[in-house]
């Protein structure tokens, strides 16, 4: 079975994103789900939904929500009858080398306190079986709180162990989410991996005398591609 030429014309990385909508239990997915399972950058995604939006696949349904169109819906199944006959895709990674783990470490206070301006900790452990360097940029976001965007890091991981500092401001609400998500940079300017995340939940107070600053740490595992 052929693909459909107007599925030929999208990017690999289309097809990938009407793919994820395909495999949800809803037409409806945010941009944070559609990156962290297609893979794709910020600016990746950029490309890739413009490309979508203007062919008629999705719509925006919401603040960064999109939504299946009928047209979107057609294309899923077009694509899954494809799918089951042609052979299998390469690995975009089959390139790489070994895949091993390493952990991730957020430290933030038990309780922020509302509006006030606080420093939370970003790092990995250290691991002594690492034995090659790993380029990560990490993106930090807040929500509920400043700034609203993204805040990134830049660590050439290696066996020992590394933290940056971020300053978050929680606003006025009974809790204050703290997002991570790890991208590993390849050799070429387009090799850029999706390696995992976090997110953590922070009780908020408004009031100073019932803060606890108390620093709680909170681990996740990510994966890290070396190079053959």
């Amino acid at each position: 079975m052929d693909l459909p030429y107007h599925l030929k014309t999208l990017p690999p990385d289309a097809l990938d994103v009407i793919r994820y909508f395909g495999s949800i239990n809803n037409a409806t997915a945010s941009v944070d789900d559609i990156c962290d399972n297609v893979g794709l950058t910020e600016r990746g995604f950029g490309k890739v939904i413009r490309r979508l939006v203007t062919k008629g696949y999705v719509v925006m349904d919401g603040n960064q929500i999109y939504r299946l169109t009928e047209q979107g819906k057609d294309a899923v199944e077009e694509l899954t009858a494809y799918d089951k006959t042609a052979p299998a895709r390469p690995q975009s990674n089959a390139n790489r080398g070994e895949q091993t783990q390493r952990r991730m470490v957020l430290i933030v206070p038990r309780r922020f306190v509302a509006e006030e301006r606080t420093q939370v900790f970003l790092g990995f452990t250290a691991d002594s079986r690492a034995s090659q360097t790993a380029e990560l940029v990490t993106r930090l976001s807040v929500v509920h709180g400043e700034p609203t965007a993204p805040q990134e890091a830049s660590f050439q991981l290696d066996s020992e162990a590394m933290h940056e500092s971020f300053w978050v401001t929680p606003g006025r609400y009974t809790r204050t989410r703290i997002r991570v998500q790890v991208y590993q940079l390849g050799p070429n300017p387009d090799d850029i991996s999706v390696s995992g995340g976090m997110y953590v939940d922070v009780a908020v107070t408004a009031d100073a005398d019932e803060s606890d600053l108390q620093l709680v740490a909170y681990g996740a595992d990510i994966t890290v591609e070396h190079q053959e």
